[in-house]
């Protein structure tokens, strides 16, 4: 009972553990007097080797006392991790093994703790030498508790790098172009893994090379009409049988986001193929950089987008005809009757010239040619406005009459008198 309580009142005690573990074996009479002068001992002799380890002069008191400052820290840190916090058998292992064994414990633990990665990325520099790393620590301090979730965090990226190299490595990506890209690990598995599961068939009967941005277009856009016309689309796990057993929960897990998260999104008509890339999806996964062809795969993707938008025609009257509709907030059309110039002529009376509808437009159009869209919209737009929102005009002689000049209206064999 006494023991329980001891121990109990000790995980109130904020000093450090090494202490309180001491302080309980010489109280339980765990540790004897032979024994403490044992330890004082030892610990003299590693105070003087840790000064040293980190170039400080073991002759000067102040050097000493911060040496053994550290020694204690590592020596509680590896006696609570050791042993759970358990002071017993804590002051046991001070009774039976030495000082400084138990001080290089501490010290292999942060050691392991520095050689794994300390993100998911590939080919980053480490800031710290081993030694800095080690004096660092030490200076501020670490628990038990942190230093374990700590190290928790880090094998997790570790297992991530060490699959993304798994993956790549069967499509014969090198680890060094990984590395000389610095590579999410967690981008490379969700890009791969779609790759693998949606997409072998969609750019070729196996993945041969790292998918770029064209390649990723072309699985979405495939993931896209097989969703609309079956209504589902078919995810392949043939390939689950050749992964690593470690590997195994990691890929189901990332498999169910894709399928939950990603496909709802690639599937939906509504979004843009772009905007997949721009500002849904893009910072998910990882592409080589190169970026002309990044600049080609949006631009192709655009291309195509207004293509289908201005139904191949590319004279200004026709797009001019796209542009007004938008700003008139109608269904975009390239070509109008004279009755339907009407209609958006009285909807840009009642509502007024939805400028921002018509820019916005512009901006799914393929790069190149922007620039010159808008100079043929802002010069239309600042000509045609007196005739648009000419109420007077109340017949709109002169307003159809000025858009079948400038825009793409069926003309009748005679055009209206003004």
């Amino acid at each position: 009972m006494t023991d329980r309580k001891n121990q109990s009142v000790a995980t109130l005690d904020h000093a450090p553990f090494f202490e309180r573990a001491f302080r309980y074996g010489v109280q339980q009479g765990l540790i004897d007097q032979a024994r403490i002068e044992e330890i004082t001992q030892d610990a003299a002799n590693g105070t003087i080797q840790i000064a040293e380890y980190f170039g400080a002069s073991s002759h000067l008191r102040p050097n000493l006392e911060d040496a053994s400052k550290k020694m204690v820290s590592l020596v509680s840190l590896y006696l609570e991790d050791t042993t759970d916090g358990d002071l017993e058998r804590s002051a046991r292992l001070l009774r039976e093994k030495p000082f400084r064994t138990l001080s290089r414990g501490g010290s292999s633990m942060l050691k392991s703790l520095y050689a794994l990665p300390e993100d998911k990325h590939f080919g980053l520099p480490r800031l710290d030498s081993e030694k800095d790393f080690l004096y660092k620590t030490l200076q501020q301090g670490m628990s038990v508790q942190k230093y374990r979730q700590t190290f928790k965090a880090r094998e997790q990226f570790s297992q991530d790098l060490r699959f993304a190299i798994h993956l790549s490595k069967k499509i014969g990506m090198p680890v060094s172009a990984l590395s000389d890209m610095h590579a999410s690990a967690d981008g490379v598995i969700r890009t791969l893994l779609l790759l693998m599961a949606y997409g072998a068939r969609k750019v070729g009967n196996s993945p041969k090379k790292f998918p770029d941005q064209r390649d990723a277009c072309k699985i979405f856009a495939s993931i896209r009409k097989e969703w609309g016309l079956l209504g589902e689309v078919n995810c392949s796990e043939a390939f689950m049988q050749e992964i690593p057993e470690e590997f195994v929960i990691g890929a189901q897990k990332t498999l169910l986001s894709i399928a939950h998260e990603d496909i709802p999104k690639i599937v939906n008509p509504t979004i843009p193929m772009d905007f997949l890339f721009e500002r849904h999806l893009g910072y998910k996964y990882f592409f080589p950089m190169d970026p002309m062809a990044a600049v080609n795969a949006y631009d192709n993707l655009r291309a195509e987008k207004w293509m289908t938008l201005t139904n191949g025609a590319i004279d200004d009257e026709s797009v001019l005809t796209l542009l007004l509709c938008v700003a008139a907030g109608l269904p975009a059309r390239t070509k109008l009757s004279v009755a339907e110039a009407g209609d958006v002529v009285s909807s840009l009376r009642k509502h007024g010239v939805l400028e921002q509808e018509a820019l916005l437009l512009i901006e799914d159009s393929p790069y190149a040619d922007r620039e010159h869209l808008s100079a043929v919209w802002h010069d239309f737009i600042e000509d045609a406005r007196p005739y648009l929102l000419d109420v007077s005009d109340s017949k709109m002689k002169q307003v159809v009459n000025y858009l079948m000049d400038h825009c793409n209206i069926k003309k009748s064999k005679k055009k209206v008198k003004a």
